[in-house]
């Protein structure tokens, strides 16, 4: 089974190279092939964010962006194209069999308010949850540092 993952932070996927799924890797069973989004920015500061088509809040992912990183995995027809977002239906045991029959899985992971509305129409089979609760977080302190 082969995965093409689409994000920003490839460098958070690091240990699927370790423990069961690093040796079934290594013995070809599961192929993975993670795709950094930000290396088709077309600015110079590898700016990859956008406000949304048609106005709203927040910020999206460049349709651009997302759609030339898609553009470059090979054998892409075959493949089952997942957008990774909380509105998806929620992964589950009944779910995740089911997606074990697929030859060839694509996982779009947004980031910000998500991806621009045109790719998910063009590109995007299904959407998924991997549950109710928050991954990342930003917080400003009352004087704009980080914490």
């Amino acid at each position: 089974m082969r995965f093409d993952v689409l994000t920003l932070f490839p460098e958070m996927f690091e240990p699927v190279k370790q423990s069961i799924l690093g040796r079934a890797s290594k013995n070809h069973i599961l192929e993975f092939n993670f795709i950094n989004m930000r290396d088709f920015s077309k600015n110079k500061h590898l700016k990859v964010d956008d406000t949304p088509y048609g106005g709203g809040a927040g910020m999206v992912i460049i349709p651009d962006v997302v759609y030339d990183a898609y553009s470059s995995i090979q054998n892409k027809e075959q493949a089952k194209v997942i957008y990774l977002s909380p509105q998806g239906q929620t992964l589950d045991q009944a779910k995740v069999q089911e997606l074990s029959k697929e030859q060839h899985l694509i996982l779009l992971c947004g980031h910000y308010e998500g991806i621009d509305q045109r790719v998910l129409d063009e590109i995007v089979d299904e959407e998924i949850s991997i549950g109710d609760y928050v991954l990342t977080r930003w917080r400003t302190s009352g004087n704009g540092a980080n914490r």
